[in-house]
């Protein structure tokens, strides 16, 4: 575990792994639910929804387990607050995984079936940004030298998805048959899909901050 040698600290870190599972536990679920809806499967989404929303809550549960730990006194103060920033800003990603599981739930948006493919990506996408985030973190605690190559895939990861949600940003405002109301709505889900990478990305500043720190 490399310089985690600490009884509390060891018990943080196999809470963190918990919580980085947990957060890919409702990105999955979510992908779950978009399969389900994009195939008019509607008798399922409510109970596919609150899957994710379970996850999420789970990946909350988790991380004020974490919190309570640090301030019991485990680390050293200048990193906990590091640390902490960390599996916050990771929660954020279920967070936004938990919004669009009610976008989809309750607003039930009008999806042209031409775009189903393309939305199918971006979420597969979001979901690679967040499992380089993933292993960026494992390694923060394990390698500080191959931090840096998933920091990396994660900019990458994300830089993709950008590519992909302007694509279905501007296929969405070209078509001609549909209000503007639906075609705000569409920006919508689409934004909040492609938010979740730009989530990752944001935790992963964080990790490759905390990991230059840790050189020093």
């Amino acid at each position: 575990m490399g310089w985690i040698v600490g009884k509390k600290e060891l018990e943080i870190v196999n809470l963190v792994h918990e919580h980085l599972e947990k957060v890919s536990a409702t990105l999955m679920s979510l992908k779950d639910l978009l399969e389900a809806y994009l195939s008019q499967q509607f008798d399922h989404i409510a109970e596919l929804a609150e899957q994710v929303r379970d996850f999420e809550h789970e990946a909350d549960v988790v991380r004020r387990k974490v919190e309570n730990i640090m301030y019991s006194g485990a680390f050293l103060p200048n990193f906990r607050g590091d640390l902490l920033g960390i599996i916050e800003a990771a929660d954020k990603v279920a967070n936004k995984a938990e919004y669009v599981a009610d976008v989809l739930e309750i607003e039930r948006p009008q999806i042209p079936a031409f775009l189903h493919e393309e939305i199918k990506r971006l979420l597969d996408g979001s979901i690679e940004t967040y499992n380089a985030l993933k292993q960026a973190i494992k390694y923060l605690f394990e390698d500080l030298n191959r931090v840096v190559e998933f920091v990396d895939e994660t900019e990458v990861k994300e830089h993709e998805v950008d590519g992909i949600e302007r694509d279905l940003l501007r296929k969405i405002f070209s078509i001609q048959d549909i209000s503007q109301g639906q075609k705000m709505h569409l920006k919508d889900l689409v934004r909040s899909i492609a938010d979740i990478a730009d989530r990752a990305e944001d935790c992963s500043d964080r990790v490759q901050v905390v990991s230059l720190k840790r050189r020093v």
